[in-house]
């Protein structure tokens, strides 16, 4: 986001101080515009949109029954428990099917077959939504089989389970122990920062979460390469989020001088976590596609309402307030025209991808309340500061 138009300028004269530079840039880069740069993050032809995974970081991705091919020297017994096991799971007999796979740990505990049992077990107990039974069984195995590969994703899978429930500090407790093991790939380890990411943020852990994130970009950059980019563009999305909540929470603020301050801080943040969600396009991914499209667009909405909000200079007579409002207004108002297209194409970016997610249906539904919020944007219904929020 090269820059953002600000009514900075305008506002100091209208406080009686001597007028500022202005904010707008005279050569350079056009201002940025959410509809282009979606525009830009529509996935090329002939790429596999429809195969592309939708998946959210808040809702776990589901545990799925893991089957092993064995060699010819594996151990005959095992392997037939196993079988056994996975064909009462598969017909639906879970009790049965956990019973075995207990029976294979408990009989076989150094099967190849075992940390795969363990991992069904509980992929079944999960499925039965026993949070604290698969946590228990994920621990379990985890302990038991540290050095298996199925040790690794059970060990995420936790973090994944306690940010699900909202336990924030014991899912940074257990990536944290998960960032520690010596047996990580580079996926493994950008999949466990941009998770730790995530749960820094919701902690209010902003500058920590930054460092968490930024790791999971410096190991993304060390590997050589990448299948899945799920948790590259899930990171860069937490980055630009860092910055929106600071924006969200940043004052506005009199005297007169405060108040020029924290918009001009405001709009920074908001340059700062726009072009974060910028570079999340770039993986087209679409679900971290549509998040950061929405987000994109959203913002603007949130700039404009600062400061259709933002308290009346002390220093303009009250005289002048009706002027100040409309000037205000006049100078925000493509704000909410940049929003609104930006939303429009959010959803089309979607059907791009061929998917529908949560991003692109809340966009199509702050499309619709933004152009009720322009029809609004008039003098009899003006919002002005201290008004409730549209």
């Amino acid at each position: 986001m090269r820059c953002l138009p600000l009514i900075l300028c305008w506002l100091a004269t209208a406080c009686g101080a001597a007028a500022t530079k202005s904010t707008h840039p005279t050569t350079g880069p056009a201002p940025a515009v959410p509809r282009d740069d979606l525009a830009r993050a529509v996935p090329d032809p002939g790429a596999p949109t429809g195969k592309i995974a939708v998946k959210d970081p808040r809702h776990v991705i589901d545990l799925d029954i893991i089957r092993i091919r064995a060699g010819e020297s594996a151990v005959t017994a095992s392997k037939e428990l196993f079988d056994k096991a996975t064909a009462q799971y598969q017909a639906k007999n879970t009790i049965d099917a956990m019973a075995r796979f207990r029976q294979l740990v408990r009989e076989f505990p150094d099967s190849i077959y075992a940390p795969s049992s363990l991992f069904n077990v509980a992929a079944i107990l999960d499925g039965q939504g026993d949070y604290k039974g698969t946590v228990a069984a994920l621990l379990e195995l985890v302990q038991q089989y540290p050095e298996s590969r199925e040790s690794v994703e059970g060990h995420l899978y936790i973090a994944a389970l306690q940010a699900e429930h909202k336990e924030w500090s014991d899912a940074a407790a257990t990536l944290s122990d998960v960032l520690g093991r010596k047996n990580l790939t580079y996926a493994d380890r950008i999949e466990a920062n941009a998770r730790r990411g995530y749960v820094e943020i919701e902690l209010k852990h902003y500058d920590l979460a930054d460092t968490f994130l930024d790791d999971a970009v410096a190991s993304w950059r060390a590997a050589a390469r990448i299948e899945d980019p799920y948790y590259i563009a899930m990171a860069h999305y937490y980055r630009g989020e860092t910055m929106h909540r600071r924006f969200a929470e940043a004052p506005v603020r009199l005297p007169d001088d405060q108040l020029i301050t924290d918009l001009e801080h405001k709009r920074a943040l908001a340059v700062k976590a726009y072009d974060r969600w910028v570079e999340s396009l770039h993986f087209k991914h679409a679900y971290w596609a549509t998040a950061a499209g929405y987000q994109m667009s959203q913002i603007f909405v949130e700039l404009w309402e600062d400061h259709v909000k933002a308290p009346y200079p002390t220093k303009l007579a009250p005289a002048g307030r009706p002027t100040y409002v409309k000037e205000v207004h006049d100078r925000v108002r493509e704000h909410l025209t940049k929003a609104l297209d930006g939303h429009k194409m959010n959803v089309e970016l979607a059907k791009a991808y061929g998917v529908d997610t949560e991003w692109s249906k809340s966009s199509e539904q702050r499309a619709a309340a933004i152009e009720q919020m322009i029809a609004a944007d008039v003098p009899a219904s003006w919002v002005t500061p201290g008004s409730p929020a549209p």
